[in-house]
């Protein structure tokens, strides 16, 4: 049995099926819980503590933080429906979402932004590739033609 990182086996362990009443013998195994929303907490309470010191800008990072899914490290929503939500204008949005997309932190989809996985990432080492390679490509300019050749190629 390969044994993946925070896996560990406990043995063997037998189970009574009682309608049956066959015995049956099973591996036992636990998985070690991953501290990935740990992280996300320990962020978003500094980006929460700096908000309090105040700046707009800080309003819109800590609304990405809070909102996005860590399954796969994106936020869909709207700049105009991030300034509805926390109370700052759409020009302080879309600059602050500009400030982080130069500076790699974001990359962006009408409606739809996803944050670098280097930054911030629930999962196991192959998760982290996986999405690594999905936000190299998360903005190019081909992606509802590349979106539809891989819908044709799984028919």
């Amino acid at each position: 049995m390969k044994e993946r990182s925070g896996t560990v086996y406990k043995g063997k362990e037998q189970w009574l099926n009682q309608a049956t009443g066959e015995l049956i013998e099973v591996d036992k195994i636990y998985r070690k819980q991953t501290q990935g929303n740990f992280v996300k907490a320990y962020i978003k309470g500094l980006m929460m503590m700096l908000d309090v010191v105040g700046g707009s800008k800080l309003k819109v990072v800590n609304y990405l933080l809070d909102k996005i899914s860590l399954a796969d490290n994106k936020i869909i929503a709207t700049q105009r429906e991030i300034a509805e939500e926390i109370g700052v204008s759409t020009k302080t949005v879309t600059e602050t979402l500009k400030i982080l997309a130069e500076g790699n932190i974001i990359k962006r989809r009408t409606g739809v932004i996803m944050l670098n996985p280097e930054i911030l990432l629930r999962g196991d080492d192959n998760k982290h590739r996986y999405l690594l390679m999905e936000f190299e490509q998360f903005d190019r300019e081909d992606e509802k033609d590349h979106a539809l050749n891989e819908y044709e190629s799984f028919e």
